[in-house]
């Protein structure tokens, strides 16, 4: 009991899970205590050794993180883990760098390979509330969310203000960049995809779960502008397949009775009675004409005459010319 009759008690971190993302945060934090640690040592004369000998300043873990033992690399990430769970048992929203991210994240797909596919701009809705089902078949690099009717095929899906999607591959919601959310996907998943127009708010689940951030709210994004409404859209990296549901029969949603129906959301394709328009992007090779000043190609004609001096027909024939 302190004299200001605050009697300090644990914090109790049962039910504080650490998301994928801050076990990756835990290692880089245990390689960056391992650098600090050894470059203090090397500053006091401390060299490597077979063992540890304290009179000639010799001991065996002064080697870089990648070398160090499994025993020891186990020991720094527990306590460390220990300290990024308390700091979120308080409420801290703990996050790698972007340059973390970018390092740790698989290897990203050209945009020139991703293919688009959004509900045609007439459909935008600009109030209500509104559901559909996105069916993760493959499980690989997929978004899935709400866009612009704005939204550009050759700007990756998330990166500017046009979307607000959800990347289950690796956890992550996107939208003028990127940041931790909820759990990753696997094969045979339903994501549920929920946009409030009243009150400027978005929701995701996972087979009906509710996907929540960091700070234990379950709004991926809020606080938008409606502007011109908003349109479903998703983008499916090379090899991937999902399935769009946007509910036209209500009853082929799969998690729709549990999270959606009861709070007063409806299917986005309610008493529609064809299928809904979609557009998706195919990118085709363009041609154009080379202007006569180009600095780096050169067009030239050439007069080949055929067997007896007859006259083929000219053909163009490009030349780089590189300075």
């Amino acid at each position: 009991m302190m004299s200001n009759g605050y009697k300090p008690a644990p914090l109790d971190l049962s039910d504080v899970k650490l998301l994928p993302p801050q076990e990756i945060l835990v290692d880089k934090l245990a390689e960056n205590a391992h650098n600090v640690w050894a470059k203090d040592r090397i500053k006091q004369g401390w060299t490597y050794g077979i063992q540890q000998d304290l009179k000639n300043k010799r001991n065996p873990r002064l080697v870089p993180y990648a070398l160090l033992d499994e025993r020891t690399k186990k020991s720094n990430r527990d306590s460390l883990r220990e300290a990024v769970r308390t700091f979120v048992g308080y409420g801290y929203n703990i996050e790698p760098s972007d340059q973390e991210l970018a390092d740790s994240a698989v290897e990203k797909v050209s945009i020139d390979k991703i293919r688009f596919f959004r509900v045609e701009r007439s459909y935008a809705v600009r109030s209500g509330k509104w559901y559909f089902e996105f069916e993760v078949v493959t499980g690989g690099d997929m978004r899935v969310g709400w866009a612009r009717p704005g939204c550009r095929p050759d700007v990756e899906l998330g990166a500017d203000d046009q979307a607000f999607v959800f990347e289950g591959n690796r956890g992550q919601r996107w939208h003028q960049g990127s940041g931790y959310f909820g759990r990753t996907w696997q094969p045979g998943d339903v994501v549920g995809c929920m946009i409030n127009l009243d009150d400027a708010s978005m929701i995701f689940t996972l087979n009906g779960e509710l996907l929540i951030t960091n700070k234990g709210s379950e709004l991926a994004f809020a606080d938008y502008e409606i502007e011109n409404g908003f349109v479903p859209i998703c983008c499916l990296g090379l090899s991937q397949i999902g399935r769009m549901n946007l509910g036209t029969d209500a009853s082929t949603f799969k998690f729709y009775t549990m999270c959606g129906l009861q709070e007063g959301f409806e299917p986005f394709a309610v008493n529609m009675n064809r299928d809904v328009a979609m557009w998706f992007s195919k990118r085709l090779p363009t041609f154009v004409n080379v202007p006569k000043d180009h600095p780096h190609i050169e067009v030239m004609l050439h007069d080949v005459r055929g067997p007896g001096g007859s006259a083929c027909p000219k053909s163009p024939v490009n030349r780089q010319l590189f300075t």
